[in-house]
């Protein structure tokens, strides 16, 4: 089964801190997937491609906090 989620809120980070200076810009999500609403990156941004509140997300894995990440469908 697919897991998929939809774009509650999202936020494109351009400037990160250190660790994170290499991914930047990225995207930061709250996605909700039936009913739970999580904090998510969403993988493979690219700053041509509109990201839309509402917009259909898939589950990719968790990261190694446990984290889920999605990516735009």
């Amino acid at each position: 089964m697919k897991r998929t989620g939809t774009i509650y809120t999202y936020s494109v980070v351009h400037s990160a801190a250190e660790a994170f200076k290499e991914r930047t810009p990225y995207v930061v999500a709250l996605v909700d997937e039936n009913g739970h609403r999580v904090v998510s990156l969403l993988e493979g941004y690219d700053p041509t491609r509109q990201v839309e509140i509402g917009q259909e997300v898939a589950y990719v894995s968790d990261d190694a906090a446990g984290n889920r990440i999605y990516k735009l469908i």
